[in-house]
């Protein structure tokens, strides 16, 4: 019994390593939840599939063998904060049911191959269907969120020197995208809002600040040639971190937007390339340019 559960743990446990790894290694299967969700759905069903003998049911066994998952979500939670926790949730009940059809999979073809080939299509038409279509619906949904609040006073400084102060003075919206140089989700992010300001940089009623938090071995200096390397073009400033907890940011990246009144209006949490963030947050700002009408 001991050597069975294992065995089943060691199963789940190569799954794992080999969905994190390519995470790491791979920035398409690490900046895009529908790879690493579709990964980890095919990895713990061959990993179920492998371990699929007769003894306890399938359930069970499905349960264990994905056991090992739980330190891939360790991995998101940092990466993503504790305000994310629906993300690792998802993947995890993801993952669980990979590895409890690779059991069920594997003891069905026992006695009839073709059901058994017919329950692990059905199962990779399902995932196919849940990372390509419900997937980017849940994510959007999870990242966004409208509220209207006042926000509190903040200044910081441009790195170019100049003082930042929210509310903004001319009444302007405000993006505020709160980034690090050490922070590869936000790596990806910033491209994505220097499009966000292209768009809008015409129109003085809007302003998009890239805001380096200043966490850890951060510097004006480091922040400028950092966005000077990779050809970024975007208003910058740096903080000394207050203005972002002031914001109820503790995780990166992070995005808040403040309307002409002062008033928090929209947060975004985290990074996923499925999103197509740049595209929402446009129509968010071009509602909020709307209100002012």
């Amino acid at each position: 019994m001991r050597t069975s559960l294992g065995f089943d743990l060691l199963a789940g446990a190569a799954a794992i390593v080999a969905v994190v790894g390519t995470a790491i290694t791979s920035q398409f299967v690490g900046s895009d939840l529908r790879a690493l969700f579709g990964m980890s759905g095919m990895a713990f069903f061959l990993a179920g599939l492998a371990r699929g003998r007769a003894g306890a049911p399938a359930w069970r066994r499905g349960l264990i063998v994905s056991l090992p998952g739980l330190l891939g979500d360790v991995a998101l939670i940092v990466n993503n904060g504790l305000g994310r926790l629906d993300i690792p949730v998802a993947i995890t009940l993801t993952s669980i049911a990979g590895a409890v059809a690779g059991v069920a999979t594997r003891r069905l073809a026992t006695d009839h191959r073709l059901r058994g080939l017919g329950l692990s299509l059905a199962f990779a038409l399902a995932l196919g269907s849940w990372v390509a279509l419900g997937l980017p619906w849940f994510l959007a949904q999870m990242s966004f969120h409208r509220e209207t609040r006042p926000a509190p006073a903040l200044v910081f400084t441009s790195l170019d020197g100049a003082a930042v102060r929210i509310p903004d003075p001319q009444r302007r919206i405000v993006v505020l995208a709160f980034w690090t140089t050490w922070c590869m989700p936000c790596r990806w992010e910033l491209p994505e809002i220097a499009r966000v300001h292209q768009r809008f940089a015409a129109d003085p009623r809007v302003v998009v600040w890239a805001v380096d938090v200043g966490w850890g071995p951060e510097s004006p200096r480091r922040a400028r040639s950092f966005l000077a390397r990779r050809g970024l073009v975007v208003p910058a400033a740096f903080d000394s971190g207050f203005s972002a907890q002031a914001l109820g940011v503790h995780a990166l990246p992070a995005i808040v937007v403040v309307d002409g009144s002062g008033r928090l209006r929209l947060t975004h949490a985290g990074y996923d390339r499925s999103e197509d963030m740049p595209r929402r947050l446009a129509a968010a700002i071009a509602g909020l340019l709307g209100e002012s009408r």
